[in-house]
Order: structure tokens, then C-alpha cells, then sequence
């Protein structure tokens, strides 16, 4: 909106940097530019505010497909005002000279300019389209319908008005027919669905009887292995049992053995030991064999002494130790 300052005779008006400022003075029109600021007379001038940003407006109308089927197009207008000085001939932008605020609806006059005609091609493409087509491609076609007869419309350039972009955002069909066509895909999309979950029922069925026959299989194997191990173990336990009584037998041979050879060697040593004592008992018989009595007496008697039990006291007569004495020579003679 414009800034309007009002001093005596003379008014000041400032403008923003979207509008354009245009002063009508003694019949011809003067462009400020935008942003302008400017003194005037206010009895002696006008003042019309041209937007020169992007404006863009919104339209939604119905139309009649070629199977005399109702839909609603929904489009958003972007358009730019690119002359200033024209489009003020043909579009009231004047602003009041004492509030700067526009005198009458220029921008609703300029979106129903641009929305009729907008609507205009596109009723002309949807009119030659079916139903079924426009439902599948009416974005693109109304889009491209719209905005090439809007880049050729005439009267908008002669108005300085330059079109931007157009966008279609929907191209839906009565409500009725859209509840039912919606039905159809709802129904298609459910037995997809349906057949989906079965699908995945069924694969859940096979993967858990892949899973049991895996687990049986693992446990048949599983058996086997733990069998063959039992026999493994027995068949370790009886070598082990084998060869501890190899070892035990081996053992009590090499015992008998060796008391084999000590009996053997205690013989021997016994024989020689009797050996030597007959060999002594003889040479000492063959000494007293012409010994005197006396010299024999007292060769043995230590060894009868020793042969006697222990006897503290003793008394010995000459009879007794006399006849002692004849038995003893009498026995080593008879040897």
C-alpha cells in the first residue's frame, strides 16, 4: 500500500519495492518506478499502484468430460504484471489520494480475468477427454492446455499481464462416481491384500516346516553322531580294558619272574652257603680225626657253650662233665 503524507497544497506519497507507482498529471502518465517517492499536487493528479511480484491465484470449476461426466479441476495461477503502463488502461489500479488505499478490486478483477480464461482451455481439452483418460493423465493434459492457451491469450498481453507457471492440483470426478471408483480400487487393493497375507501365511507354513524338518533332521543326525560316539566309547573302554589286562599280565609275569630268580638265587646261595658249611664241617672233621681228646674238647666247646641255654650258675662234677665230654667225642666221630 502506498504512503500517503498530507501537507497543505501538497501531499507526499511513498511507494514499496513490489509496486509501481504510476502519476497520472494533465492527461499523460508518469512511471515513478518502484520504491518511489514523490511530491504532488492532490487536486491536480492520480495515482495508480501496479504489484509487479509474482501473484498467484487460486480457482477451482467444474467441467464436462466427452461421456458427459462432471469433474472439478482444481489449478493455482502464477502471474506477473511485466507492463505497469499498460495494465493501467485496462485494469483500475488507482489508489485514493488522501488514505493510498486502491479505490476499487484490481487484483480480484485481474483473477477472474486469468481464471475464466484459464477455465475456458481447459473445459476445450476436457470436453474431447473420457473419464477414464482424464483420470489418468488430466494433471498433464489440462496443465499443458492451460498453459499454452494462457502463453498465447491475446488479451493478457495486451493487459501487460505475463503468465509464470500453471499447476494443476486435482482432477477429481463427481462425488458418487469418485465413492464408487474408489470402491473398485478398494476392493482390488483388499483382495491384494488378502492374497498378500495368504501368501505369507502359506510362506510362514513352509518356513516352519523347513524349520521342524531341519530341527528332525538335526536331531537324526544328532542321534546317529551320540550313537556312533557310544560305540566309539565302548569300543575305547574295551581297548583300555584290554590293554590294562595285557598290562596286569604282563606285570604278574614279570613278578613270577622275578621271584622265579630271586627263589633261584636264594637256592643258589643256600647251596653255597651248605656247600661251604659241609666243606668246613669236614675239614674240621678230617682236623679232629687225629686230634686228642683234650685239643677236641676244647675246640668245641665254645660252640656246645653257645648251643646251652642261658644259665646264670652251674655246678659240674668230673663224672658229669667226664661223660659229657666221651658222648661228644663219640657223636663228631659217628659224622
Amino acid at each position: 500500500m502506498t504512503t500517503i503524507r498530507r501537507f497543505p497544497f501538497l501531499s507526499h506519497a511513498t511507494g514499496t519495492a513490489t509496486r509501481v507507482l504510476i502519476q497520472g498529471r494533465r492527461g499523460e502518465l508518469i512511471s515513478r518506478g518502484p520504491g518511489a517517492s514523490f511530491w504532488f499536487r492532490p487536486l491536480g493528479a492520480s495515482i495508480s499502484e501496479v504489484p509487479i511480484e509474482d501473484l498467484e491465484f487460486g480457482h477451482i470449476f467444474r467441467v464436462t468430460t466427452r461421456d458427459r461426466q462432471e469433474v472439478s479441476v482444481q489449478t493455482a495461477l502464477t502471474v506477473r504484471i511485466a507492463d505497469p503502463a499498460r495494465a493501467v488502461r485496462h485494469l483500475d489500479f488507482a489508489v485514493d489520494v488522501t488514505t493510498g488505499e486502491w479505490t476499487g478490486r484490481p487484483l480480484q478483477a485481474l483473477q477472474n480475468r486469468v481464471a475464466e480464461t484459464a477455465q475456458q482451455f481447459a473445459a476445450a481439452v476436457v470436453a474431447v477427454t473420457t473419464l477414464e483418460v482424464l483420470l489418468d493423465e488430466g494433471l498433464a493434459l489440462v496443465r499443458n492446455a492451460v498453459l499454452d492457451g494462457l502463453l498465447g491469450e491475446e488479451q493478457l498481453g495486451s493487459a501487460g499481464v505475463e503468465v509464470v507457471g500453471v499447476r494443476v492440483v486435482a482432477v477429481r470426478p463427481e462425488e458418487e462416481l469418485e465413492r464408487a471408483l474408489q470402491t473398485g480400487v478398494r476392493e482390488a487393493i483388499q483382495a491384494e491384500a488378502d492374497r498378500a497375507t495368504y501368501e505369507r501365511r502359506a510362506q510362514a507354513v513352509d518356513r516352519e516346516r523347513a524349520i521342524k524338518e531341519n530341527e528332525l533332521n538335526n536331531r537324526t543326525q544328532l542321534a546317529g553322531r551320540e550313537a556312533e560316539l557310544v560305540e566309539l566309547v565302548g569300543t575305547n573302554e574295551r581297548r583300555r580294558t584290554q590293554h590294562e589286562l595285557e598290562r596286569e599280565e604282563l606285570r604278574a609275569e614279570a613278578l613270577l619272574e622275578s621271584n622265579r630268580l630271586a627263589v633261584d638265587a636264594r637256592v643258589d646261595e643256600i647251596e653255597r652257603v651248605a656247600a661251604a658249611e659241609n666243606a668246613a664241617l669236614v675239614a674240621r672233621l678230617e682236623a679232629y680225626r687225629g686230634a686228642e681228646l683234650p685239643a677236641i674238647v676244647a675246640s668245641i666247646a665254645p660252640e656246645v657253650l653257645r648251643a646251652l641255654p642261658e644259665i646264670d650258675a652251674i655246678t659240674l662234677t668230673p663224672d658229669m662233665l667226664g661223660d659229657a665230654l666221651a658222648r661228644a667225642v663219640a657223636g663228631l666221630r659217628a659224622a
